[in-house]
């Protein structure tokens, strides 16, 4: 059977909208506030398709089906100290303060995630099925970071990097790693499990100090300083989907 990309359990869906965390979907779920094709959802595990679905929460505007025709689709250095959900239960900063108000749609979504203490390049659009294309690793879209450790691995250990670390939910795909100077290397994803590299390094008994997102595909965050933003240009967009 071929695989759905698209497919996802609607707690999940919530969370890669940019609606919130899956722990507040969950909540909202069992509260009744979120509506899946008009119907009010009861399960938070319930099956969902990103851009044929119409996914809706009580108080703010609908996602999924019923998207806009005239996409949105923009680039900002995200700073440490801020999350990728739109609204936070800890009253932490969301990288929606940094969007300009003419851009703070309630459509637009984060393409893939940084975590709190992580920083750079993140992509936020309204385009459910060209986000879709950027994270799957089905695609092959490469993401490029800049780690720091607190200490230099062995050989042999950056070798099990690159093979593959086995992690809750199976094994990781081949990375590349790259010595740098000091202690900063550079790695080359396809995939993007949640903390991915902070876990794989932790395995080999590694600490992440820092952690930079500086590529996806060919597009890189340039002379983009901390918090600023900046629109995707039509030739960036056609690179990134591959075309």
């Amino acid at each position: 059977m071929p695989i759905n990309p698209k497919r996802t359990q609607l707690n999940r869906a919530l969370s890669k909208l940019g609606f919130c965390s899956r722990t507040v979907a969950n909540e909202w779920i069992l509260t009744g506030k979120v509506r899946v094709n008009g119907k009010a959802a009861v399960c938070k595990e319930d099956w969902v398709e990103l851009g044929k679905d119409r996914i809706e929460v009580v108080g703010r505007a609908s996602t999924a089906k019923g998207m806009p025709t005239s996409h949105i689709y923009l680039y900002l250095n995200k700073p440490a100290d801020y999350v990728t959900t739109r609204s936070d239960e800890l009253g932490r900063k969301t990288v929606y303060d940094l969007l300009p108000p003419d851009l703070s749609s309630d459509w637009i979504f984060p393409v893939g995630r940084l975590d709190k203490d992580s920083e750079g390049l993140l992509i936020m659009t309204d385009d459910g099925e060209w986000a879709n294309h950027l994270t799957d690793p089905l695609f092959h879209v490469e993401k490029t970071y800049r780690v720091k450790l607190d200490g230099k691995p062995t050989e042999a250990q950056l070798r099990t990097f690159r093979t593959g670390i086995e992690l809750t939910g199976g094994k990781t795909r081949p990375a590349r790693v790259i010595e740098e100077k000091g202690s900063w290397y550079r790695v080359i994803l396809e995939e993007g499990r949640n903390r991915q590299i902070r876990r794989m390094f932790h395995d080999l008994g590694f600490k992440v100090k820092r952690l930079l997102r500086i590529a996806i595909g060919p597009l890189n965050l340039e002379d983009l300083k901390p918090g600023e933003t900046r629109m995707l240009d039509p030739q960036q967009i056609k690179e990134l989907s591959g075309k």
